[in-house]
């Protein structure tokens, strides 16, 4: 079991781009901590857990298989979190695809089908699969990676960047996201937990083709660590938050 003075976080589909990023900067910063670093396949997991564990200061980096489209998984990755450690402090769902996954057919509903089933439904599922261990924590923390282009104010406003683009699968999935943290935020707010999403802005990731337009990812979690970390209890509940741009609107 865990010692009272641990922080145990978990970050879903962490062993690449910003998840794997927040690890990093977790581990190199925090003393005392078990980063269970997330992963569908268990060598990358562990390959990706091997290359942070030199710069970890007093913190344990451990790979954790979990694939978030199989309840099978989620459900092992729970009883293995709740064997091992007895509770959980933060849950960052970090992970989701941008376009559908493989075997998705091209028309709009196999698209929306499959980006809305891992970004919404899937998170979703592995969310209150680690409720009851959260909920074992004496500060609980939950964070949503989502998106500026789930904001439906963003979406309608002429000045955004990003304004008329044609993101339905992916925007849609955000935007819901969005309302599941939010109902989060309100029903586990009373029990005192920090309910937060966050926007990364816009970085160079496997899921951009790793664009040249787009900023560096350890640039984009920086807020995501802030949450997770959370040293003083200062966190809001129940807020949108940018990396680059203070807060989005819903």
């Amino acid at each position: 079991m865990a010692s009272p003075s641990q922080t145990i976080v978990l970050i879903t589909g962490a062993n690449q781009g910003l998840g794997y990023e927040a690890v990093k900067k977790l581990a190199a910063e925090q003393a005392d901590y078990v980063i269970l670093l997330g992963s569908r396949n268990p060598e990358r997991g562990h390959e990706a857990a091997g290359s942070i564990t030199s710069l970890a200061k007093g913190t344990s980096v451990v790979p954790l298989v979990i694939d978030i489209d199989s309840d099978e998984s989620i459900t092992r990755a729970a009883q293995r979190v709740d064997e091992t450690y007895g509770r959980l402090d933060v849950l960052f769902n970090n992970a989701g695809i941008s376009t559908a996954g493989p075997g998705a057919g091209d028309s709009l509903r196999e698209q929306m089908r499959s980006v809305i089933e891992t970004n919404l439904i899937s998170t979703a599922v592995t969310t209150e699969a680690f409720i009851p261990l959260l909920q074992k924590s004496r500060a609980p923390r939950l964070l949503f990676m989502s998106s500026g282009i789930g904001s439906i104010g963003n979406m309608l406003d002429p000045s955004f960047p990003m304004y008329g683009v044609d993101s339905k699968p992916y925007s849609t999935s955000k935007a819901s996201l969005n309302m599941l943290a939010a109902l989060y935020s309100v029903q586990y707010g009373k029990q005192g937990f920090k309910v937060n999403v966050i926007c990364p802005g816009y970085r160079a990731t496997r899921m951009n083709g790793y664009a040249d337009t787009a900023g560096k990812p350890e640039e984009g979690i920086i807020a995501a660590c802030d949450l997770v970390v959370d040293a003083e209890g200062k966190s809001p509940n129940g807020a949108f938050i940018s990396q680059d741009n203070g807060f989005w609107p819903w």
